[in-house]
């Protein structure tokens, strides 16, 4: 890709700063724009590798704008818009909707109301507005039926359908892209990974709902990334693309555990089971045969970060080890 205009909202974020990483690697000439309102998952350390990353290469140029996309008022000067800007973490959104609404569906709102017809926007949804599946279920497909369980899985999910009528009514070049459970560097930690390695690291009970059957699929960061932009280059205007890892890593929340305390040689009595998360899908799953069997079929090959090359443990190695090494992202002290 050479010579574009690409807005990132929400690209101070956990996946929106490996996109923006992403794109400095793969873009050739093209100017980056990131919105973000830094909510409190944002780090420093994010934003200034960030910053550093464009500053290295000059042909390459940086804007970051720190605002709230309900208060954007014109996008007419970018080539893509791709929407990474929400709330996601679940558990807030059984405490309070408010913010989700305002951001996940206002915000894209207002996004896809200024979109003029030489654009393309992609929408970044995810796996759970599909709902909860059994352990014996087909992986979801892009044609099922949308059964959110929570006010963050809602959200996304009107989203999704916004930006689909969009397309329909407005004739605006629109693709949605739905992904698994990310990991890697970077991440908050309040989501699983991090959280647990954070608590490990400093020889805390570690929370587990339920009794810890519950199923996720993991994709590494740099993997989803990748896709997203292949998707951004190839997709239909007006499909959705279901993303999933390319190795195995459906795998349940106490697995995890196990293994994260096994790398950081912790014990496993470190382990405290807690009441079930409300309304809590047992499983995701993707079946993403649309992306890797039509999508891509003869189309070039972009540029793959080595790491979407490991299987699933080294790459789980890997993070957490990130994480041991990175404790003070956020402010925190180190662990040697």
């Amino acid at each position: 890709m050479k010579n574009k205009n690409i807005l990132i909202t929400g690209g101070l974020g956990f996946i929106g700063s490996h996109f923006a990483e992403y794109i400095h690697e793969v873009a050739d000439n093209c100017t980056v724009t990131i919105i973000d309102k830094k909510s409190y998952c944002v780090s420093r350390e994010t934003e200034e590798y960030i910053w550093n990353l464009y500053n290295s290469k000059k042909s390459n140029g940086l804007s970051i704008l720190y605002k709230d996309i309900n208060l954007i008022n014109d996008i007419s000067t970018y080539d893509y818009i791709v929407n990474f800007a929400a709330e996601s973490h679940v558990d807030n959104s059984i405490n309070d909707g408010d913010p989700f609404m305002t951001s996940n569906v206002n915000g894209v709102y207002n996004l896809l109301s200024m979109l003029n017809d030489k654009q393309r926007f992609v929408q970044i949804g995810t796996d759970e507005v599909y709902g909860s599946l059994s352990f014996e279920a087909e992986s979801s497909i892009e044609s099922d039926t949308l059964y959110p369980s929570s006010v963050y899985s809602s959200t996304k999910a009107a989203a999704d359908l916004i930006a689909l009528s969009f397309h329909k009514t407005h004739k605006r070049d629109i693709v949605i892209t739905r992904c698994t459970n990310n990991f890697g560097p970077r991440q908050y930690h309040e989501k699983l990974i991090p959280v647990v390695v954070k608590k490990a690291l400093a020889d805390e009970p570690i929370p587990v709902y339920g009794d810890g059957r519950n199923v996720r699929q993991w994709i590494y960061v740099k993997e989803h990334c990748e896709k997203i932009y292949n998707i951004m280059l190839h997709g239909q205007s007006g499909e959705i693309y279901n993303i999933a890892p390319q190795y195995e890593s459906e795998i349940d929340n106490l697995t995890i555990v196990k293994e994260i305390l096994s790398v950081l040689e912790k014990p496993e009595s470190l382990i405290s089971f807690v009441t079930d998360r409300k309304g809590h899908d047992f499983r995701y799953s993707l079946n993403d045969n649309k992306y890797t069997t039509n999508l891509m079929k003869g189309k070039p090959v972009q540029l793959e970060f080595e790491t979407t090359k490991k299987t699933f443990a080294e790459d789980l190695r890997n993070t957490i080890m990130w994480y041991k090494q990175n404790y003070d992202w956020w402010g925190k002290k180190s662990y040697n």
